[in-house]
C-alpha cells in the first residue's frame, strides 16, 4: 500500500503527462488502504488528490470535495497534523473560489487546531494562513479584520528565522498593498508592491535552487522505488516457484492418497471375503465341537460303562477271593480237627487256589484298564522310571479308586502290606507323605 502511494507522488512529481499515471496508482492505494482499514492513508491519499487535481485541472471545485473527505478519514484517525494540513487546503481553494467567508471560517479552524497542539514550529510552518483569512476580509470590504490579521502575520515575521521568510515577506506586502488599493493610498501600495517584488525574486532564485534539489531527491526517490519494485517482483517470482513447488507436492500427494486408498479398499475387500470364509470356518468348527462334544459324551458314558464294569469285575473277583479265603480257613481248620481226612482237603485247597492265579486276574484287570486309560501305564513310566510290574498294578488299582481292603483281598496279601507297598510307590515318585499318590496317577 505504502509502496503504491509512494509511486504515485513519485508519478505526480516527475512530469505533467504521469498525472493520470499517479492518480490510477494513488486509487489502488487507497483500495488497499480501505481493505486493511487506515483511514490516516486514505486521508493522505485523498488530500494529495485534492492536490494534484487543483494543479493539473484547476478544479478547484472537485478539491474542495477531495478535501473534506480527507479531513473526515483524518479526524478518524485522530490526526491533528494532517487536520491542520487540509483545513489549510481548504482556505486556498475556497479563497481562490471567492468563497471568503468559507476560506475565513476554515482558516480559523486551522489556527485552533494548531493551537490546541501548542507547537510554533506549526504555527511558522502555516504561517500563510494569516495572509488567506487577511485577504479573504479584504475582499469583503472588513479592513478592520484584514489589519488584524496582517499585523498577526508582521509579529511572526519578526520572530520568523526560516528561510520561507522572503515568501511571507512577499504575501504580507502584497496583502499590504491590496488594502492600501482599498483605502486609495496609491504611493503606500506602489511601495508594498515593490518590496513585495523584491521579496518574490529573492524567492524565484531559492526555488530555483530548491527545484535542483527536488529533481535530485526525485531521481534518488525514482532509484530507490526501482530497486523496491525489483525486489517486490524477485520476491514475488519466488513466491510463486515456491507456490508451483508446493501445487505439485499437494498433486504428488493426492495421487499418493489415491493410490493407497484403492490398495486399502483391495485390502479391504479381501479382509471381507477372508472374514466371510472365517464365519464359514467357525460355523463348520461349532458344528463339529457340537458333533466332538456329542462323540465326547459318547466316549465319557462308554468309559464310565467300561469303568463301572471293570469295577464291578474286581468287585466281583474280589468277593470270589474271598469267598475261596474263606473256603480255604475252613478247609484248614478242619484239616486240624480230623487228620484222616487231610490228604483230601489239602487236594481240594490246592485245586481252589489254581482256579484264579494272581497273573490271570491281573491280565484280565490290565486288558479292561487299558481300554479305559490307553496311555497310563506309558505316562506312569515317564515320572517314575524305577517303578516294578508289582508298582504298577498297584498303581492301576489305586487309580481305579479301590480301597486297600479290596486290593488285599484282589491279590491275597494284608491291608498293611498294601499300605507299605502305596508308600514305598510314593518314594519312588518323589512325594512327600502330605502328597496324595491317588491326585498325581488321577492326573496321568
Amino acid at each position: 500500500t505504502r509502496i503504491l502511494y509512494f509511486e504515485g507522488l513519485y508519478h505526480f512529481l516527475s512530469s505533467t503527462d504521469k498525472y493520470e499515471k499517479a492518480g490510477e496508482l494513488l486509487d489502488k492505494s487507497f483500495d488497499l488502504a480501505s481493505k486493511y482499514n487506515d483511514n490516516l492513508l486514505k486521508g493522505i491519499i485523498y488530500n494529495d488528490k485534492s492536490v494534484i487535481n487543483a494543479h493539473f485541472t484547476k478544479d478547484l471545485n472537485k478539491s474542495v470535495i477531495l478535501v473534506e473527505k480527507a479531513i473526515g478519514y483524518f479526524e478518524l484517525a485522530n490526526d491533528f497534523r494532517k487536520r491542520i494540513e487540509s483545513y489549510y487546503n481548504l482556505a486556498f481553494y475556497k479563497n481562490r473560489l471567492k468563497k471568503y467567508k468559507e476560506s475565513i471560517k476554515a482558516g480559523k479552524i486551522c489556527l485552533n487546531l494548531i493551537d490546541r497542539q501548542n507547537d510554533y514550529d506549526l504555527l511558522i510552518y502555516y504561517k500563510r494562513i494569516y495572509y488567506h483569512i487577511a485577504d479573504s476580509y479584504i475582499k469583503l470590504n472588513n479592513y478592520e479584520k484584514s489589519e488584524e490579521y496582517i499585523k498577526m502575520l508582521e509579529q511572526h515575521l519578526k520572530n520568523n528565522q526560516l528561510d520561507s521568510k522572503a515568501a511571507i515577506n512577499a504575501w504580507f506586502h502584497a496583502s499590504n498593498a491590496d488594502l492600501d488599493i482599498s483605502k486609495e493610498d496609491y504611493l503606500s501600495a506602489i511601495n508594498n508592491l515593490n518590496k513585495s517584488i523584491k521579496f518574490l525574486k529573492s524567492l524565484n532564485k531559492k526555488n530555483i535552487k530548491s527545484i535542483n534539489e527536488s529533481y535530485d531527491r526525485e531521481l534518488t526517490l525514482e532509484k530507490n522505488i526501482r530497486s523496491e519494485k525489483e525486489t517486490i517482483i524477485g520476491t514475488q517470482r519466488n513466491i510463486l516457484v515456491i507456490g508451483f513447488i508446493a501445487i505439485i507436492l499437494l498433486i504428488l500427494f493426492i495421487l499418493t492418497l489415491i493410490f493407497f486408498f484403492k490398495k486399502d479398499r483391495k485390502k479391504k475387500e479381501q479382509i471381507a471375503t477372508l472374514n466371510d470364509e472365517l464365519n464359514e470356518l467357525i460355523i463348520n468348527l461349532k458344528n463339529n465341537n457340537i458333533f466332538l462334544d456329542k462323540s465326547r459324551k459318547e466316549v465319557e458314558s462308554l468309559l464310565k460303562l467300561n469303568e463301572e464294569s471293570l469295577f464291578s469285575r474286581i468287585s466281583e473277583i474280589s468277593n470270589y477271593n474271598e469267598i475261596i479265603s474263606k473256603i480255604n480257613d475252613d478247609i484248614n481248620v478242619y484239616i486240624d480237627n480230623s487228620p484222616s481226612s487231610a490228604d483230601y482237603l489239602k487236594k481240594v485247597r490246592k485245586k481252589l487256589n489254581t482256579l484264579i492265579s494272581e497273573d490271570d486276574l491281573w491280565e484280565d484287570f490290565r486288558l479292561q484298564f487299558e481300554k479305559i486309560r490307553p496311555e497310563f501305564f506309558n505316562k506312569l513310566k515317564e515320572v517314575g522310571p524305577n517303578l516294578s510290574i508289582n508298582d504298577f498294578r498297584h498303581c492301576a488299582y489305586i487309580v481305579s479308586n479301590l480301597r486297600s481292603k479290596d486290593i488285599a483281598q484282589l491279590i491275597n496279601i494284608s491291608p498293611r502290606s498294601v499300605e507299605t507297598t502305596r508308600y514305598r510307590i510314593k518314594k519312588k515318585l518323589g512325594l512327600e507323605k502330605k502328597d496324595s499318590l491317588h491326585d498325581l496317577l488321577k492326573n496321568l
